[in-house]
């Protein structure tokens, strides 16, 4: 490809950064411009010279601004082969001249369908002539430059210097991916808003280019990766930074987990203990806790698992004081995300400048938000496991306490986020409600539950009579339940379903062990 003088310029943005300078360059080389609407204004009122886009299309503008450059005269102009003998003699017979340069942004809908709710007005800032006028363009980049952010006008207009009025070959090519890039992105938020209006449950997943963030690596330091923010939702991809030093890949996942979890177990609503506490390791909560101050919810979760809490990812559902700050002075944490933090507390935290601080509001489990992973060739898309299990099916001749009903609730909220299979104890104590040992990550049951009972041992709870022990799957033998037994456990929660139910019941009832059944399995692969 050659390079491209520049003769006429189209120029349609809405974001007009930096246009007056590139617009004045442009005029100054003796470019015609050719323009409409709000653009010509501006144009205008800067001083610069520019042919109406009715004088080339040979209409007015019409239906509020709707219609503007749509015509066949513009996109013919954008269209036609240069090189191509028959495509020049057809636009010389239609009196087609060439526009070699398009300058054009798009309404702003991502901004509008942000800040207001009124469906007629975010209809409204979906852009049609915009994207025809880009990707005839982009499409025909051997001979238009097409230019779709203010961050582009450094490199034509080097060019346009250095090379006395014309647009390199490979300046074109690059705006021209930019170009589909933009159009491709823009085309995707409509979709994304509009299901989410329709209340669609299969989503559209927008990953802008142009918005990910590079990160120091991904999950190991020979990896690359990128943070992209879900632009209607952003989560904890949005969440301030308070202090600390870069957030990693592995960081980001642990700090959603924490987030995550934390959320569900407040989400109970357990009046009597308003704070929640998680702390995850690997994606999965060594510690969890619901107390009646955070610094006893921190202190709870952090007995579940002292070791495995050093390093770890802190969560919280409130404020986090200098109390906290204080107790965490001479223990290593990676990332803390909280609600908000205390002047008195970020005074304490200041002395760990590495340690990362995160503003983020508690997560409700009511965004409805999709869960997106890689497999070869293809993407697996879900929907979060969100919410709190209903009902409870006690399935034992004794029955299933009713003083127990609460710790089984926190019990299932706090094991769904243990990786499968997942078996957590849990107790209540003169605090609160806390994860005392939990088994996780194993490809066989069996494993998991004596880990969960081998861990609650280690922590110091001998006695087990009194915990609830929550399994995220049914139980596919009863041997899982004679390991129970001979720990002491008195009452199982989980969901179900097994052709083997028979015989665990008959297990637990042999045992003198109260079961209920929820009906909804956790797994977390």
């Amino acid at each position: 490809m050659n390079d491209v003088s520049v003769k006429r310029a189209l120029i349609s943005v809405s974001d007009k950064a930096g246009l007056e300078d590139i617009a004045a360059k442009l005029h100054a080389r003796g470019v015609e411009i050719i323009s409409s609407g709000g653009t010509g204004k501006f144009l205008e009122g800067a001083g610069i010279p520019y042919t109406p886009v009715e004088k080339v299309t040979g209409n007015p503008e019409a239906f509020g601004g709707r219609m503007k450059t749509l015509s066949f005269q513009i996109s013919s102009a954008l269209l036609f082969r240069r090189n191509h003998a028959e495509d020049i003699k057809q636009a010389a017979a239609l009196n087609i001249q060439p526009i070699d340069l398009v300058i054009c942004n798009l309404y702003p809908f991502e901004a509008v369908a942000k800040k207001t709710d009124d469906w007629a007005e975010i209809i409204e800032n979906i852009d049609v002539g915009g994207p025809t006028m880009i990707r005839a363009a982009a499409k025909n980049y051997e001979s238009v430059a097409v230019i779709t952010n203010p961050a582009q006008y450094g490199m034509v207009i080097r060019d346009l210097n250095e090379t006395g009025g014309a647009v390199r070959a490979e300046t074109r090519a690059k705006l021209a991916l930019e170009a589909f890039r933009h159009t491709s992105e823009y085309d995707g938020l409509i979709t994304a808003k509009m299901e989410e209006k329709m209340g669609e449950e299969q989503r559209t997943i927008v990953i802008p280019a142009r918005t990910g963030r590079p990160l120091r690596y991904g999950e190991n330091p020979h990896q690359k990766s990128w943070l992209h923010a879900d632009p209607f939702n952003a989560g904890l991809a949005g969440a301030v930074p308070v202090q600390g030093k870069e957030l990693s890949y592995n960081n980001l996942l642990d700090a959603d987990a924490a987030w995550r979890s934390c959320g569900d177990v407040a989400g109970l609503g357990v009046a009597e203990y308003p704070a929640a506490v998680s702390i995850i390791k690997h994606l999965s909560p060594c510690g969890m806790a619901l107390a009646k101050t955070p610094l006893e919810a921190l202190e709870e979760a952090w007995a579940g698992d002292p070791i495995s809490s050093f390093g770890g990812i802190l969560a919280f559902n409130m404020e986090v004081g200098a109390d906290i700050a204080n107790w965490l002075s001479n223990r290593f944490v990676e990332v803390i995300v909280a609600p908000s933090f205390s002047a008195d507390a970020l005074k304490v935290f200041a002395a760990k400048p590495n340690l990362r601080l995160l503003a983020l509001p508690t997560y409700k489990g009511t965004e409805k938000s999709h869960v997106v992973r890689s497999v070869s060739g293809g993407w697996l898309v879900q929907q979060e496991d969100e919410g709190a299990d209903a009902d409870f099916k006690p399935m034992t001749g004794n029955g299933f306490p009713t003083e127990k009903a609460i710790l089984a609730r926190f019990g299932v909220m706090a094991c769904k986020h243990l990786k499968s299979n997942a078996i957590g104890l849990f107790l209540q104590g003169a605090r609160g409600l806390s994860m005392i040992g939990a088994g996780m990550g194993n490809p066989n049951r069996l494993v998991s539950m004596k880990q969960a009972v081998e861990k609650a041992h280690e922590n110091g709870h001998k006695d087990l009579g009194q915990a609830v022990l929550v399994s995220d799957a049914f139980f596919p033998f009863p041997d899982n339940i004679g390991i129970a037994a001979a720990a002491g456990v008195r009452y199982i929660v989980q969901p179900g379903g097994s052709v083997k139910d028979k015989d665990v019941i008959s297990a637990c009832n042999e045992n003198g062990i109260a079961m209920t059944f929820t009906g909804r399995r956790h797994f977390r692969h």
